[in-house]
């Protein structure tokens, strides 16, 4: 079982679970990479925050791309991913609304020095982010209200500043565990060569079947009544103490869940099967 406060993702073996004392499991099913994936999501009742969901949303994003994975092996393919591999890890990570929260409250709960350490390689990306953005890019507005072209421009501006991720330390992660669902959704079938900054070809990007981190801005848009939005990852720490207030906020824990179900089920349900991908 995997833990959270007030939202638990139920291994397979957990079996029915309870729906005693103030808690109710929901389950659901979807279909993706050719597979069947069920679910057992458990709730406390109650009221939880943006950045309470988190955790759930990334538990969600290993079994997907568990799933994506399985399917690519089982059809011959390979991913080079490997632990000690930071070929990717100066890429530009957008980070949802609620994942940008919980950020700051993963920090916070480090060994002071350890989030002493994090929080100086942070500041120190964002101020070289800040002194060589382009003329026309704010850096502070959110990434996801820009189309498709203007976010490709602003991906290759960003690789080019070969700006190795905050979280990088002696090429791992020293976040892994609560690393952004955009890293978890990332894998390639190509040489790690292709995945450094001007290389050429472009990496082969295996595609999710469902992408959580597009669920989870959505479902954060619709609750706060506002367009999606993305926080690129050096600037999320100052980016939350600028919206501070918005942090607090809170909905049913039932309500919460059920909407980002309903919204996974719909991407599942649009998602293209491999003939119309290559069409």
């Amino acid at each position: 079982m995997i833990e959270n406060r007030a939202v638990t993702l139920l291994d397979e073996s957990d079996g029915a679970g309870s729906s005693a004392g103030g808690r109710a499991t929901l389950r659901f099913e979807l279909d993706v990479a050719g597979e069947s994936l069920a679910f057992g999501v458990q709730i406390v009742r109650g009221q939880v925050r943006l950045s309470d969901i988190v955790p759930l949303a990334r538990s969600l994003s290993v079994r997907l791309c568990d799933a994506s994975l399985r399917k690519l092996h089982a059809e011959g393919g390979d991913v080079p991913c490997r632990k000690g591999c930071a070929a990717c890890c100066s890429y530009l990570v957008p980070l949802s609304v609620p994942e940008a929260f919980r950020l700051q409250e993963d920090l916070s709960a480090l060994p002071p020095e350890q989030a002493k350490a994090m929080l100086h390689a942070c500041l120190a990306a964002a101020g070289k982010i800040l002194e060589q953005r382009p003329g026309d890019f704010c850096s502070e507005g959110p990434l996801g209200t820009n189309s498709p072209e203007e976010t490709g421009r602003i991906g290759q501006w960003y690789a080019g500043l070969s700006l190795p991720c905050p979280f990088l330390s002696g090429d791992a992660c020293v976040s892994y565990k609560d690393r952004p669902i955009a890293c978890r959704e990332h894998f390639v079938t190509s040489p790690a060569a292709l995945c450094l900054a001007g290389a050429t070809p472009e990496p082969s990007v295996v595609p999710m079947p469902v992408s959580v981190l597009e669920c989870l801005g959505e479902l954060a848009a619709e609750l706060e009544q506002r367009e999606v939005e993305a926080v690129m990852l050096p600037l999320a720490l100052p980016w939350t103490l600028k919206n501070h207030d918005r942090s607090g906020r809170t909905w049913p824990t039932g309500m919460i869940v059920e909407r980002l179900i309903e919204i996974l089920k719909a991407a599942a349900v649009k998602t293209p099967t491999r003939d119309e991908v290559h069409v």
